[in-house]
């Protein structure tokens, strides 16, 4: 299946965001023992808002992609926001966003993104 310009577009764009994702946790990691690294406590909830966005972009790539790969990997992504859903009213609580982040949400974000990377970028490239 080759994209349209507009599809293109949004595939493209959409893997550009797991990219600021994957970087904007690794900062919020970094955070917790880096006391440079001031600005985690507000990255987080830009990360939480960034998953909604991927959420929300998934059901529009459903429709074009027929392939159970794609099917299954965008499915996948229920992995990741049952992962920061655990930090629902618990930002306050530094130790246990720290585990949640590190153990939990990182892992499976990185471990997702891997997947769906291997399933769209074939579509990247030309």
């Amino acid at each position: 299946m080759k994209l349209g310009e507009k599809q293109y577009e949004l595939v493209s764009q959409y893997v550009g965001m797991l990219d600021t994702i994957e970087e904007a946790l690794n900062y919020v990691e970094a955070s917790f023992t880096d006391l440079s690294k001031t600005e985690g406590d507000q990255v987080l909830p830009e990360v939480f808002m960034a998953i909604g966005q991927i959420s929300e972009s998934n059901l529009l790539l459903k429709e074009p992609f027929d392939e159970e790969g794609i099917q299954n990997a965008l499915t996948g992504f229920d992995t990741v926001t049952d992962q920061a859903w655990k930090l629902d009213g618990q930002l306050d609580n530094s130790a246990f966003k720290q585990s949640i982040v590190q153990e939990n949400l990182s892992p499976a974000f990185s471990a997702w993104k891997a997947t769906i990377e291997t399933e769209l970028n074939p579509y990247l490239t030309h």
